[in-house]
């Protein structure tokens, strides 16, 4: 993550919301936030500093930016002792020019209250050419130091010289050139729909297809001493060129392309994509850049900026092959997979010592990676993709992006300018800051501001703070310095400098407290006993008593409940729970058979001194409506029997008659009526008429009445029919 930190996007670059890692509650209203290990770190952004995949930040590479005018920059070629820069929406081709000086230049921006920014070299750019088309998509330098260029769409191939003169050097019969490769004396094309290699003399002449791949495009092509590997779309295939047309298939990849092919200290390395939306490449990905279906209808319009590139994955891949380079190890030798990154994918690779750069489709993002467990994030810029790469003989590195195009070089970084940046942090409320620990090695420094937006604004009326320097004093545990003299405020951004050539940062972590809010109760409820009509037995004594609350600032918290007669005093609240214990759940049970009768109302106060402490610690407190305790049965006269009618009183003192049935001879139980028509009183007439079909002589007849809370009472009456 290198992109030059500016104000606004400080908090972009190492600034990974300084909720990088996880936050984490502590006793006493003390929250810790931990920026640690690779995936934290990555998270945020650096200038001049590299992110190793073993989860340390050190110093690396500063890059510095060039300006293009177009929307995307597409290809890169070193050029002497510049780059060429081939673009789209206009297909151009523009200079830029490094800046070699051991002391970059300083390009400072006025800063909040009369502050500085950080420095920013800008590079140098010139515009070269405009060509036909829409996009450069390949160049090449032949060894006299011509350069020859391809446009999309078409197989047109231009020769441009230093002045910039342009002139025809091949048409080739092809919708897409993707590739330009000079090998041995030739010049090959690698183009599309059709998947042809084609083989040039070096002034353009006698163009033939000397591989004819089965897929639809072929995309990168690399030398390998005396051999020429390519690999293809929309199938991940790899082949050597032969003598024969359809060369030989090296190695066949899972996935939808070989985007870029590299050759680093021994190993083949090829870069792997595959797209969520099948046989969708980097191709199309291209084609939504440019906003439009394909690349061979006219010119876009508008930007390109809103356009979302497609869900992929990337992986890398090598093999080694051996002392002696030999590519048929490609096929026999395992490949060995050095990084996999999700939701990206890669769009170039660039071989630097024993490492190899690879441009991405993420944020920009530059990895540096030499085995499988050696990758760091080396580059992070504001743009959305890294296109390509390319490096100067015994120069820097360069890199051209897209959405918003640039050019940056990517030099070693002055150790006092390397500078990491976790994100900038969201403390939820203003919050009292506490101690700050970095660990790792070498010279390191701190700083930091806060502020309520959730990005820094800069200038005059500015209500961010000014960056304070926080002394570090060595501990045990790391360097450690205190923020207690920063505003309470609810956003933080905090900054490590790595301030020598052998710095390292492993970890940060910062200790805060919020503005504590009190708990807030929305509900208590009680479960009334639950009961069907034709439930045969009384529900149980015991019922929950539940509440719901909002912890506002995510406390712990802990809960009493009480209850007492309905409208009370505060002193004849009464534990719901054994000895008064609080309790840490949302719900409890209460057994109604340890009260008497009567109509209750419950409390519950909740408080979160869990997560703060006795002394700060707030509460809230909320009455549930009255509710009834009935475990009285009702009472039932004696059934009186009018020919083949039956009627009886039923009385419940605690609430109301529920429902009545009545069973003969031990039958089942048969719903009974009310006089009135309702079940709704204390006080009710049930009747109910024998059946017709029951047989004469003397029977067993029993009533059974239900109180609201279940209860019931039964009277037995033996009858003659």
């Amino acid at each position: 993550m290198n992109r030059p930190l500016r104000p606004f996007l400080l908090c972009s670059l190492v600034c990974a919301s300084l909720s990088l890692g996880p936050t984490a509650a502590q006793a006493g209203g003390t929250r810790t936030l931990k920026v640690s290990g690779y995936s934290d770190l990555d998270r945020g952004e650096t200038q001049g500093a590299a992110i190793e995949s073993d989860g340390r930040v050190t110093v690396g590479y500063l890059p510095q930016r060039g300006e293009i005018k177009q929307t995307t920059a597409f290809s890169c070629l070193a050029d002497g002792k510049s780059v060429l820069i081939g673009t789209a929406d206009e297909a151009a081709i523009v200079r830029v020019f490094p800046n070699l000086s051991k002391k970059p230049g300083k390009k400072t921006r006025p800063g909040k209250k009369g502050g500085k920014v950080e420095p920013e070299a800008t590079l140098r750019v010139e515009k070269v050419a405009a060509l036909d088309g829409v996009l450069v998509s390949a160049m090449a330098k032949l060894p006299g130091g011509t350069i020859v260029a391809a446009t999309v769409p078409g197989g047109k191939i231009v020769q441009v010289s230093k002045k910039g003169k342009i002139s025809d050097f091949a048409t080739l019969p092809v919708e897409q050139i993707w590739n330009l490769t000079v090998h041995e004396g030739t010049l090959y094309a690698a183009t599309g729909p059709k998947g042809e290699l084609y083989a040039m003399t070096l002034s353009g002449k006698s163009p033939k297809v000397v591989f004819d791949a089965k897929e639809k495009d072929i995309l990168s092509v690399l030398p390998v001493d005396g051999d020429l590997v390519v690999g293809v779309s929309p199938s991940a295939n790899l082949y050597r060129v032969t003598d024969d047309v359809d060369g030989e298939l090296l190695h066949s990849f899972s996935g939808d392309e070989v985007r870029a092919l590299a050759l680093v200290d021994g190993h083949l390395v090829a870069a792997i994509n595959t797209f969520q939306s099948r046989q969708i490449g980097s191709v199309d990905a291209l084609s939504k850049t440019l906003q439009r279906t394909s690349l061979t209808g006219t010119p876009p319009t508008g930007q390109a900026g809103n356009e979302r590139p497609p869900q992929a994955d990337g992986k890398l891949f090598a093999v080694d092959l051996g002392p002696k380079v030999d590519l048929d190890r490609a096929t026999e030798a395992p490949w060995e997979e050095w990084i996999a990154r999700k939701d990206q994918y890669f769009t170039s690779l660039l071989t630097q010592g024993p490492a190899v750069l690879v441009g991405t489709s993420q944020s920009g993002k530059v990895y540096r990676v030499s085995g499988p467990r050696a990758a760091a994030t080396v580059a992070d810029f504001d743009e959305r993709q890294t296109t390509a790469l390319c490096q100067l003989p015994k120069g820097p590195a360069f890199a051209a992006t897209a959405h918003g195009a640039g050019v940056y070089q990517l030099r070693a970084a002055p150790a006092s300018q390397a500078k990491y940046r976790p994100k900038v942090h969201d403390a939820i409320h203003p919050s009292q800051w506490g101690a700050v620990v970095v660990r790792g090695d070498g010279s390191l420094s701190v700083r930091a501001r806060v502020g309520p937006t959730p990005e820094p604004d800069e200038g005059r009326g500015s209500r961010w703070s000014d960056w304070v320097n926080i002394p570090l004093t060595k501990g045990p545990a790391g360097l450690r310095g205190s923020l207690a003299k920063l505003a309470k405020r609810r956003y933080i951004e905090l900054e490590v400098g790595l301030d020598d050539a052998d710095a390292t940062l492993r970890s940060l972590e910062a200790f805060y407290a919020p503005e504590n809010l009190a708990p807030l109760l929305t509900e208590v409820s009680i479960d009334a006993p639950r009961f069907a009509p034709t439930d045969d037995k009384e529900p149980g004594s015991t019922v929950k008593i539940k509440w719901k609350v909002d912890a506002r600032d995510d406390d712990d918290l802990e809960y009493d409940v009480r209850i007492r007669p309905e409208g009370g005093n505060s002193g004849e609240w009464i534990a719901v729970t054994k000895d008064g214990e609080p309790v840490t759940g949302r719900e409890v049970s209460l057994d109604l058979s340890t009260v008497p009768d009567g109509v209750y109302e419950v409390g519950v106060r909740a408080s979160d001194e869990p997560a703060n402490g006795s002394a700060q610690a707030r509460t809230d407190e909320l009455v549930s409506d009255p509710f009834v305790v009935d475990r009285q049965r009702p009472s039932v006269s004696l059934p009186s029997v009018k020919g083949s009618r039956i009627t009886a009183t039923a009385t419940d003192d605690g609430g109301y008659v529920h429902d009545a049935a009545y069973s003969i001879d031990g039958g089942r139980f048969r719903t009974a009526s009310a006089q009135d028509g309702l079940f709704d009183s204390p006080k009710e007439v049930v009747v109910f008429d024998l059946p017709a079909d029951l047989r004469p002589g003397t029977h067993r007849v029993v009533l059974r009445v239900r109180d609201a809370s279940g209860n019931f009472a039964m009277v037995p009456v033996v009858i003659k029919k």
